[in-house]
């Protein structure tokens, strides 16, 4: 995922949990993250990663389709030179 597209998605998730007024430590707690690192990864500081990523959108209850666009999918597509088809 692009760094602007990542920070996109970190900034969505922010504005989620501050809507439920949930802390930091405690959504940390409850996805099973480290709260520092979660703090840092929301305030985009940090990369998000794939397993923080899906804990989130599982725990906010956010489809992970809503963040893969058209482009996104064609860039899965390509032909990539490591990968054997």
């Amino acid at each position: 995922m692009p760094i602007a597209r990542s920070r996109e998605v970190a900034v969505f998730i922010e504005s989620k949990r501050q809507q439920r007024g949930i802390s930091i430590a405690e959504l940390a707690r409850r996805i099973g993250a480290d709260k520092k690192r979660l703090w840092y990864v929301l305030s985009g500081q940090r990369e998000m990663r794939v397993d923080e990523f899906i804990k989130l959108c599982a725990f906010f209850d956010i489809g992970l389709g809503r963040f893969i666009d058209k482009a996104a999918v064609e860039r899965l597509r390509a032909p990539h030179p490591f990968r054997q088809d």
